[in-house]
């Protein structure tokens, strides 16, 4: 009697979040949307009308977003044409599908880490304005590919996976397939198998299910995949690169390439860490190393800052939050922005604090606190003594 008592009260406390969170998810919708949908829109349009997503619409992904948006389209809500929601909602019956579409994703994403971690965290994640925004008003479907990395790592530590590495390599190349945030992961995973022939699965199966994805455009329309995967809208205003990348760098080298390696190259240093330690690392690594930066990416860390959170990561939120208050892409709220004078640039620069954070969130977790600080204070102290002897030279 008492189990059954702590079910149905469990039963209703995830209800009561579940509808909460879709709640706050449909009225943030109601304050507009940005151009992401609107090429959502676009190539959901050209699709339909047998038209290359590549040719005439504006798609630099696999074909996989939309084929989704297109089954999300196919779907009958019962909702009048006259209501309330249908006149008022920016973007119509369909930005509404899509955006309970991605709420229900965003809620797998709270429920497997209620499972595997704590309710807390399950609702640090959920009720957390990033997560709301970018679903609700946004609409970006990065939590998409998240979530299936998050469930194939989860397969794989359970221990009837061990010795089963398919269905968890099947979801992470759907992860890949739908949006390719995790697509140097197969490396970090690579890096510390044991067997031979894991190692050959991991860094084979992966990458041959997402070339696979593009197989109807393909021969035709190669150059054109090619071009939009590498070319278009590629900026290169990655704060960590502003930081921390010599003049030289930016001059002679590409940092798309260079961002590249790095993910690379610490695969090679994350060996001694878990499966689930190396994708909270490569969460965090993903954005803070990029050579390119929008807003929407900032949320991309958030499941694996509400797995280790501290005070950090508490700033990093506060951070993120004041930035979408006021950028153009954002909520661009007019009473904030005009006394800022707000604008593209201003954005680009809040964007380094927001870096920095993240860049030590990672730091700290790679090294461990320790050694970390240890290595902190002596870059400090060099750091000071350099000061020191350039102002008693110039003296």
């Amino acid at each position: 009697m008492n189990i059954q008592i702590i079910k149905n009260k469990n039963f209703q406390t995830l209800a009561v979040i579940t509808l909460a969170g879709f709640i706050l998810r449909i009225w943030v919708s109601f304050y507009g949307y940005n151009s992401d949908f609107s090429s959502w829109e676009m190539n959901l349009k050209h699709f339909k009308a047998n038209e290359s997503i590549y040719l005439f619409g504006n798609f630099d992904y696999s074909p996989a977003w939309v084929y989704i948006l297109y089954l999300i389209d196919l779907i009958n809500l019962p909702i009048s044409n006259n209501s309330y929601l249908v006149e008022n909602l920016p973007g119509s019956v369909f930005r509404f599908k899509l955006i309970i579409f991605l709420s229900l994703i965003d809620f797998f994403i709270f429920y497997n880490l209620y499972k595997n971690y704590s309710l807390n965290i399950g609702l640090l994640f959920f009720m957390n304005p990033i997560s709301i925004w970018i679903t609700g008003f946004h609409n970006a479907f990065d939590n998409i590919p998240i979530l299936l990395a998050f469930l194939a790592i989860i397969a794989y530590e359970k221990n009837r996976f061990k010795d089963k590495i398919i269905f968890p390599l099947f979801l992470l190349s759907l992860s890949i397939v739908v949006k390719h945030i995790l697509f140097f992961f197969p490396v970090w995973w690579a890096c510390k198998e044991k067997k031979f022939l894991n190692k050959i699965l991991i860094l084979t199966i992966p990458y041959l299910i997402f070339a696979l994805s593009f197989i109807q455009f393909l021969p035709n329309e190669f150059s054109q995949v090619i071009h939009r995967f590498c070319c278009v809208y590629k900026f290169s205003n990655g704060p960590f690169w502003g930081m921390f990348g010599p003049k030289i760098v930016h001059m002679y080298f590409d940092l798309q390439t260079l961002f590249s390696i790095v993910l690379i190259l610490l695969g090679f240093l994350v060996v001694n860490k878990s499966l689930k330690e190396s994708f909270l690392l490569y969460l965090m690594a993903i954005v803070a190393f990029s050579s390119m930066t929008y807003t929407q990416y900032l949320a991309i860390p958030l499941l694996a800052l509400v797995i280790i959170w501290n005070r950090k990561c508490l700033i990093y939120t506060i951070l993120v939050l004041l930035l979408y208050l006021v950028d153009g892409d954002q909520l661009s709220i007019k009473l904030l922005r005009e006394p800022l004078n707000w604008d593209l640039r201003s954005t680009r620069i809040a964007y380094y604090p927001i870096i920095l954070t993240l860049l030590i969130i990672f730091l700290e977790n790679l090294l461990g606190r320790k050694k970390f600080k240890t290595y902190l204070n002596n870059t400090i102290n060099f750091t000071v003594k350099k000061i020191k002897k350039s102002i008693h030279f110039e003296f």
